[in-house]
Parts: structure tokens; sequence; C-alpha cells
């Protein structure tokens, strides 16, 4: 394998690398005596090779020379035989091809797709140990999806998520400049562009698409998601249910999801599918990074999983794709919206229903402060906004919680109710916080 791999790193060491979006994708410098790999997870599509393309660039940029960095996708079909034996020539076809490289010489090792070749583990182990070398790895597969290579290593991994763009690198993506205080313009300028992002979504490969090409995209990510990461890692057969599932879900996002109540629907609808199948093919799209899942906020854990939970895309231009309603439609991709960001920011993100059973769209629990977040298109109907408000007074006086918002469209202010303030913002200026 030595001549391939002596071709593949030639190829890329004079390609010229393609120019790239910024991502906000941080890789901390760690201490000579940590030894840890780099891992991208994230959806398929989602920009983990070109976070690569990114860093890449950013050591070119900070004097690294070109030669002292390997980039391999071992998805590539010429590599489609390898064998964990056949990795070593991979160290010594680099090191053959750049003689002026010590083995003391720090160099950067980007390997994607990693986990196509059987047993990596050892190897990867072995390069974290070593010294002068710096690993980042990234992939999704039916061997293996990426949020598993970093559990694969034990501990052994620095763990980034790789979502969609969004809203801030979107703007970034089409060279949007902004600043806190807008103006009457630039504020239409920001809608219109919200507007868009909400409906297409950030899928990096869908902007500037057409709408027909834009769904017909985004399905077949779909698609693939469901045929190579469910269908042939786990061997699922009745696929005709996981796509009504999948459906199902993106169709009622935002909502919750009661697998009681799907299975009564699809029993109806003469679909032979068991519970614990509904409760499997959830968990494998949340593996996935396909769909989200947001469980109740409770002080017992035994009683919060016992309640059903709220169900969310990985881009709010999959509801676009799967859904004709369009009243729903737009609620939906605004709350999923906030979700999204809220997800790029905080681990721990619940809904809570107070002891009335008012519900709180997302409750999120950070350094043991708690952060109520209401979601809703506008408070311009007094019912409306006596509904939302109501309800993060009584959640605040049941919870010690720091701060309380309502994310909307368009508004801004604060409201001050019985001593209590809640922050009215709009969702541009939420996004871009």
């Amino acid at each position: 394998m030595k001549p391939i791999f002596k071709q593949l790193i030639a190829d890329f060491q004079e390609a010229t690398l393609p120019e790239v979006t910024p991502r906000d994708v941080h890789f901390p410098e760690l201490p000579s005596m940590v030894k840890k790999a780099y891992v991208l997870i994230g959806m398929r599509r989602s920009g983990k090779t070109w976070a690569m393309y990114q860093h890449i660039h950013a050591l070119i940029n900070s004097s690294v020379s070109k030669k002292h960095i390997l980039y391999l996708d071992f998805s590539d079909d010429r590599l489609s035989s390898l064998t964990s034996h056949d990795l070593q020539d991979l160290l010594l076809a680099y090191y053959e091809l750049n003689p002026e490289v010590s083995t003391d010489t720090k160099v950067y090792f980007f390997l994607d797709e990693i986990h196509e070749v059987d047993s990596w583990e050892n190897f990867i182990r072995r390069l974290i140990n070593t010294d002068s070398i710096t690993v980042y790895l990234s992939g999704s597969s039916a061997k293996m999806l990426s949020k598993e290579i970093a559990t694969t290593l034990r501990g052994r991994t620095i763990v980034r998520e790789i979502f969609p763009f969004s809203f801030k690198e979107y703007l970034r993506h089409y060279e949007v400049h902004y600043s806190k205080n807008l103006s009457t313009h630039q504020k239409a300028t920001m809608n219109h562009h919200l507007q868009k992002y909400l409906y297409y979504g950030g899928f990096p490969e869908t902007l500037n698409l057409s709408e027909n090409l834009y769904r017909e995209l985004l399905q077949g990510y779909m698609d693939v998601v469901l045929y190579r990461d469910i269908i042939e890692r786990y061997q699922v057969s009745n696929t005709l249910a996981l796509k009504q599932f999948l459906n199902y879900c993106l169709q009622n996002s935002a909502k919750l999801l009661s697998v009681h109540k799907l299975y009564n629907i699809f029993k109806s609808l003469g679909y032979s599918v068991g519970k614990s199948s509904l409760y499997e093919y959830s968990t494998y799209l949340n593996d996935s990074y396909c769909l989200l899942t947001v469980p109740a906020y409770h002080f017992s854990l035994k009683k919060s999983s016992l309640k059903p939970k709220k169900i969310y895309p990985i881009d709010t231009g999959l509801i676009t794709a799967y859904t004709i309603k369009s009243d729903y439609e737009e609620s939906a991709r605004l709350e999923t919206a906030v979700f999204l960001q809220l997800r790029r920011k905080y681990s721990t993100i619940f809904y809570y229903r107070t002891a009335s059973n008012k519900e709180i769209d997302f409750l999120v629990l950070e350094n043991n402060q708690f952060f109520l977040y209401q979601v809703c298109l506008s408070l311009s109907d007094a019912k409306t906004k006596a509904r939302e408000i109501n309800a993060l007074l009584e959640a605040s006086k049941e919870l010690p919680v720091e701060k309380a918002y309502v994310i909307t469209l368009e508004d801004e202010y604060d409201e001050v109710v019985d001593s209590h303030t809640i922050h009215v913002m709009p969702l541009w200026k939420f996004l871009l916080s």
C-alpha cells in the first residue's frame, strides 16, 4: 500500500486547498504532556471535512509548512482493501516522501473516515502517543458513527461537534456585515437573510440552490443516513416503518414525541412495528445527529425519563424539505433555530412543565444556574403575551431562575412583572449573541 499512500500524499501536497467559509470551531493548544486526538463529530454533509480544511489553512497561515501536514480520506476507493496492518505504511510513505522532516518535527495528521479501516484504533493510539504528531479525526459511516470514534478512544480525545451553519456563519458566507445597533435599512436586510436562513437552513451545499434542488439534496442526505448509518449498520428489516418514523418526526418538529401515540397511529395505518423498535429508531436517528431530543426537567431523574421528549431536526431546512403546513412550519422553524443555537453552546437543555402544566420551551442548566426560554412568533396578541409571560413567571417562582427570555421574530423590550424581568429579544439578536 505504500505506493498508493505516497501518491495520495503527493496529490494533497501539490493541490490547492479549497477556500472555505470560516466556521466557529476552535482547537485548543494542549500542553505537550497531554496526549489527545481532536475528533470532529456531526451529521453527514454538515461540514466536518471542510472544518479540517479550515484548520489546515490556519496552520499554513501560522507558518506551518504544508509538508508538515498530511490529509487523507480513507473513503477513497484506492484504499478500499486497506487493513490495519497496512497503516504502518502510511508513516513510512510520509517520511520517505519528506526526508527533511525528522521524527522530532511537529507534524499534523488529518485522517478523514479512518473507521473505514478495521481495527484502526491501535494505530491511532500509537499516533497520539507520538510527541511530534497531532491527530485530527472525523467521519460518518455504517461501520462507525463519528460520535463513537471519540468513545472508542476512551478519553483520548478533544471532541468538537460540527453542525450545519449557524446564522452567524451563514452571514459570514454571504459576507454580510452587521453591528449591535442596526439602522432601519440594516434591519430590513437582516430580516431578509434571517427568513432565508430559517427556510433553507445551513447545510453548506444547499446554499444558493433553487428550492427544488435544495429539497432533493436534503432528502438525499436523509436517505444516506437511513440506509448507510441505520439500516445497513443495525440491520433494520422494517425499512418502511423507519422511513415513516423519520417523516413523522420531521413533520412534527418541536413537538413531544409520544411513542405510545405513534405506535397507535402506525397500527391504524397497517404498519407492523413494535414500541421497542420505535424507541430504537429514535436512538439511531439521535446517534447519527439527524434528530436531537430534549428531555423534560424534573428533580427526579426517574420521573424525567418517563416523560416524552421533544424532537428537533439538526437543521431548519429539513422542516421545509419534509412538510407542507406553512403556518406550522414557521413556528417550528423558529423554535428549532433557537434550540440549535442553545445546543451549540450548552450540553444540558430541557423543557419544563410548571405545577399548573404550563410549558417552558427550554430550560438551560449551566453552572447550577437556571435560564428559561420561551419561543413565539410575536407578542403583539395580548392573549399570547399573557400566556408566555405567565408561564415564565410561574416557573421563576418554582425554580431559582437567573434569567428568563422570550424569543420572537422582531419584538425587543424588557417586561417587568412582580419584580421579575422578562427579556424579550428578536431572533436575529439572539442568534448573533
